[in-house]
């Protein structure tokens, strides 16, 4: 692992805030019908989870926040799961009604102090449910989603709060899991059939192959699970011993007793098109940038010296681990800035660099992106556009220019927080404004790799107009407007991409002067 990258996952990744018990009982209760607790008795795991996902919104947020509101609102939330719940402010009480009669009435605790609105907060929830019948009856899960859903939609559009099952399906998609390295069909005759088996998982070890059927998982039957059921008897933590009964097609059943090992799902996918290599990138997780090394070495070997360039596919993924992102985008870069990143906490204002390598030596590269393509992918894309490394070919991206830690409260759920914009080589915000391809295929009625090419052979490019915009777009709802417009995302021909793509890498002037287009829109909003 670099030091770059060694670097960003320290900034990104916070251990969740640790508060002491009495800051977590700060709070005190005015006429409260409810006996205090003892300074002595140890937080509940809800007052643990509310303190430590409070605490992490005033240590990390983007913006400075106030508890007077976020704390209310997340109380206000109870609404959601019993209408006949009410909770309002009056000076500095909160008081809880239910079917309009006061429940309970408790001094509200500073505007700073998360702590104390942590333990107010499990103490009306407490209240509430001892007076609600559809309250007492609500899970801790889904009493924790209704209060942080109020409190996250005072933040931003990206900060939420994901329950354990969730949250434990996200983290196995980025960070792996223990399993056995297969995925699974299901027939609607209850056939349930292996397909996409890992590299070295301990399914290809064990001889499994893509289409043999799944009898049984530790002698159950597969026809008597849902696929989740399946999945959650496949995974299970690294080094136990899992059972699989497989058979191929009229063959004898085979029991095959498999050890689990840490599996990362794949995110690239690559092929060679005569003398190019086309990799599409899904989404960014644990392995993602080692596993593009492997996949571009491979298409270099395959190819050898005939290699004319590489296809770098980021259409309708979505993002997802920063520190991968950087590492992706320093894999073809020899100089030059890849992000920055600018928020409240000091730890969020970071700058990375590229080390000098490129895995292509230099080759051409196009970069695929579209309206769904969003966060890591946007800083993938902008940093080669703008260094003049790569030329960007498609739709404006999605617009989501914005860094997100990730904190694992003590129930096993977790806290999505925005802390930091990101800045692209250029200087500007990918926040909302996206990523502007240098050649747009998107604009109505232009469907010929020829003529979506025609502005860049006559030297029409309006690099000068994009760059004045881009320069006012964060503060100018119009500018904002007129750059989005200027290459809207629609659905289109999915190989037309592809096609404009292959033309520029055949036609290495062409692809050149692209290349000098996006440099020249960077120098013009430097």
């Amino acid at each position: 692992m670099s030091s770059l990258t060694r670097r960003l996952r320290r900034s990104i990744r916070h251990s969740a805030l640790q508060l002491s018990t009495a800051a977590l009982l700060a709070s005190t209760a005015v006429a409260a019908p409810t006996q205090s607790l003892p300074a002595s008795a140890p937080p509940s795991v809800s007052e643990q989870v509310f303190a430590v996902g409070f605490g992490k919104i005033a240590e990390v947020y983007l913006d400075a926040v106030s508890f007077n509101r976020l704390g209310l609102d997340g109380l206000k939330g109870l609404s959601a799961l019993d209408p006949a719940v009410t909770v309002e402010r009056a000076g500095s009480t909160v008081r809880l009604y239910v079917s309009g009669a006061l429940a309970a009435e408790y001094g509200a605790a500073p505007d700073a102090d998360a702590g104390g609105w942590a333990a107010l907060t499990t103490r009306v929830i407490d209240r509430a449910r001892s007076h609600s019948p559809v309250l007492s009856k609500a899970t801790p899960e889904r009493l924790y989603q209704v209060v942080f859903d109020g409190i996250t939609a005072d933040l931003d559009g990206y900060s939420r709060y994901t329950g354990v099952q969730r949250a434990t399906n996200e983290r196995a998609q980025r960070e792996g899991y223990g399993g056995v390295g297969i995925s699974l069909d299901s027939n609607p005759n209850g056939r349930v059939t292996v397909h996409d088996i890992m590299p070295h998982s301990p399914a290809e070890r064990a001889g499994i192959v893509d289409g043999e059927q799944l009898l049984a998982i530790d002698g159950d039957l597969t026809t008597r699970m849902t696929a989740s059921e399946m999945r959650d008897r496949l995974r299970g933590p690294t080094g136990t011993l899992v059972t699989l009964t497989v058979a191929r097609d009229n063959g004898a059943p085979r029991r095959l007793p498999l050890r689990r090992e840490r599996v990362v799902p794949n995110t690239i996918t690559y092929s060679l098109s005569g003398d190019v290599g086309i990799v599409k990138l899904d989404r960014f997780n644990a392995t993602t940038a080692s596993s593009l090394r492997t996949a571009v070495n491979a298409l270099r070997q395959t190819a050898g010296p005939t290699l004319n360039g590489m296809v770098l596919d980021l259409r309708g993924n979505p993002g997802g681990l920063l520190d991968q992102a950087v590492a992706v985008a320093d894999l073809f870069m020899r100089r030059g800035r890849i992000i920055s990143t600018e928020g409240r906490n000091p730890e969020s204002r970071q700058r990375f660099d590229a080390n000098p390598d490129d895995l292509l030596d230099g080759l051409p590269l196009v970069v695929l992106v579209d309206g769904r393509s969003a966060s890591s992918a946007e800083v993938v894309a902008s940093a080669l556009q703008d260094s003049g490394r790569a030329v960007v070919v498609g739709a404006s991206s999605y617009g989501k220019g914005s860094v997100q830690t990730v904190t694992r409260l003590p129930n096993d759920g977790e806290l999505f927080l925005t802390w930091s914009r990101i800045y692209t080589p250029a200087g500007y915000t990918l926040h909302r404004q996206g990523v502007q391809p240098t050649v747009c295929t998107s604009r109505a009625g232009q469907t010929d790799p020829d003529s979506l090419l025609s502005d860049l052979r006559e030297g029409r490019l309006r690099a000068a107009q994009i760059a004045s915009w881009r320069s006012k777009a964060a503060d100018d709802e119009h500018a904002l407007s007129a750059l989005r417009e200027a290459c809207p995302w629609k659905e289109h021909e999915p190989d037309l991409d592809l096609k404009v793509a292959m033309r520029l890498l055949a036609e290495p002037a062409l692809y050149q002067r692209a290349v000098a287009s996006a440099v020249v829109n960077t120098v013009a909003e430097r």
